[in-house]
């Protein structure tokens, strides 16, 4: 159930009030003032000062927190990015963490790629993290799930068994009908999901496009939930939330909901996405589907769910999963690098083994940001000096 960074509206609908997580789940050693001092090329310039120490966890490796005072740029990828940090009453907050703390395994494999995947019998590949006996309790569940939900495709039945619409229709994901019932008993049943999500065509009839799971943090914990088989079901937190009302909704603060109407929520809960009836080549479990109007490319999904900081002349780029992300952009713009793993990264000019003195960011914790603006044309190698196999490049063009 997420609020599209492009002001996309939260309206309507009665939801759970889950509690505000009461403890926070990181401690903070100070980013520290120093200035970097490292000798940089003509053409390259350090804009926001080095993290001195990296971020530190208390321990709670699997649990979902808000990131108080660690971030100073809004950034992230919506539904891509382990957090997402927005500008809400002045501070940069977090408002969204995706996932458990540590390393996510993201797939694009669908329900019917899962589905076949396994009918052919063989070991899942590497990349998915998981066993064959894994893959197929995993293909029952969201079998269990299609099963269970194929008579909602007549809409009256959903509304006569307590589905309710909660939200109105979202780009790329659809309207959201919860069932308040099953989203208060706090727990995970394939078999009953609390939302069912519907589009509503041409001739106005609602057409069954995927389900969804809710589990609230004030009845489940903190932690990040055990419910599908395997490691490829990124749950989501979502954090100060105005729901209903008038305005733009999405991410408030509690008194800019008062005044617009809404219900401010400190956090909503566990949520995830579950499209087994329009396939989704984003993968199953992944907050949009391309397949779902506004059709488009599934690459094309994850540039419009990043935070724009064009404004600010400032183009973003994420690390995430253990991995750096190729970037290209206009000289004398500035690039800025947001660390969305729960382990500290390095951004180093040069190439594995040969790192160069031009520019290092230090060690960046989870949720820290690293800028640097390119004045001249180039191609600028980089990679993290802690894990040697992230490496990326930033193509300045004029």
């Amino acid at each position: 159930m997420a609020n599209n960074p492009a002001n996309e509206s939260y309206k309507g609908g009665s939801v759970i009030r889950s509690t505000l997580l009461s403890t926070v789940a990181v401690a903070l050693l100070a980013l520290g003032a120093c200035s970097s001092s490292i000798p940089t090329p003509s053409g390259i310039s350090v804009v926001q000062p080095v993290p001195s120490e990296p971020v530190q966890l208390s321990g709670k490796g699997d649990t979902a927190f808000p990131q108080p005072d660690i971030q100073s740029r809004p950034g992230g990828a919506y539904g891509y990015s382990h957090f997402f940090f927005e500008e809400v009453g002045g501070e940069v907050i977090t408002t969204l963490v995706e996932g458990p703390a540590g390393e996510q395994v993201r797939s694009k494999y669908s329900y019917k790629q899962l589905q076949q995947l396994y009918d052919q019998g063989e070991s899942p590949p590497e990349n998915l993290g998981m066993t064959r006996e894994e893959l197929g309790e995993l293909v029952g569940q969201l079998n269990t799930v299609r099963e269970a939900t194929e008579k909602y495709q007549d809409f009256e039945l959903a509304l006569d068994d307590g589905y309710v619409v909660s939200l109105n229709q979202f780009p790329n994901m659809g309207a959201h009908f919860v069932n308040e019932e099953r989203l208060t008993d706090g727990i995970f049943n394939p078999a009953e999901p609390e939302f069912l999500l519907y589009i509503q065509g041409e001739v106005r009839e609602w057409e069954l496009v995927g389900t969804g799971f809710i589990l609230p943090t004030g009845l489940v914990g903190e932690n990040h939930p055990d419910g599908f088989a395997g490691p490829l079901d990124n749950w989501h937190v979502h954090y100060s939330l105005c729901l209903g009302g008038f305005g733009s909704g999405g991410s408030a603060t509690s008194e800019e909901c008062l005044e617009r109407g809404g219900s401010y929520l400190p956090s909503f809960g566990w949520m995830i996405h579950t499209y087994v009836w329009e396939d989704n080549p984003l993968g199953v479990f992944n907050m949009w589907n391309s397949n779902i109007p506004p059709k488009m490319p599934a690459e094309a999904i994850r540039e419009t769910r990043i935070l724009d900081r064009s404004a600010k002349g400032e183009v973003a780029t994420t690390i995430e999963n253990f991995s750096h992300r190729n970037a290209r952009i206009q000289a004398g713009k500035t690039l800025a690098w947001t660390n969305m793993d729960a382990v500290p990264h390095t951004v180093t000019f040069g190439s594995v083994g040969e790192t160069e003195p031009a520019f290092d960011s230090g060690l960046m914790g989870p949720g820290q940001t690293f800028a640097l603006k390119f004045d001249q044309p180039g191609i600028y190698s980089f990679v993290c000096t802690l894990h040697p196999s992230m490496t990326g490049e930033v193509v300045v063009t004029e």
